[in-house]
């Protein structure tokens, strides 16, 4: 499974390879917990919402569709790579709850 990217591409290659290493580590998690082929899409997309001077404010969003669940989870910030972690942070919780859901029953 690959992570699917949109919307980075006016980004350097240095801060899109630690997007898609940050991303491919949660992903690995998910894999550990639910097993390798629950996994259905990731995709991690950037829009900008607005520029002021050389600075550009961004919303990340971050899907991740399994057959345990949508997993959803969107942030903006002036810092892509802040936004990106914030992200990826509430999927991580997210995941750790249906966890906990799933050994309970």
């Amino acid at each position: 499974m690959n992570v699917q990217l949109s919307g980075f591409d006016n980004l350097t290659l240095e801060i899109k390879d630690m997007i898609r290493e940050k991303s491919e580590k949660l992903l690995e998690k998910y894999k550990k917990m639910f097993g390798e082929k629950s996994v259905k899409i990731f995709k991690l997309s950037a829009d900008k919402i607005r520029e002021r001077g050389d600075h550009k404010y961004y919303q990340i969003k971050c899907y991740l569709e399994t057959t345990h669940g949508l997993f959803y989870a969107d942030h903006s910030d002036w810092k892509v790579l802040d936004a990106v972690e914030k992200v990826l942070n509430e999927i991580e919780k997210q995941i750790v709850k249906k966890k906990d859901t799933v050994k309970r029953t």
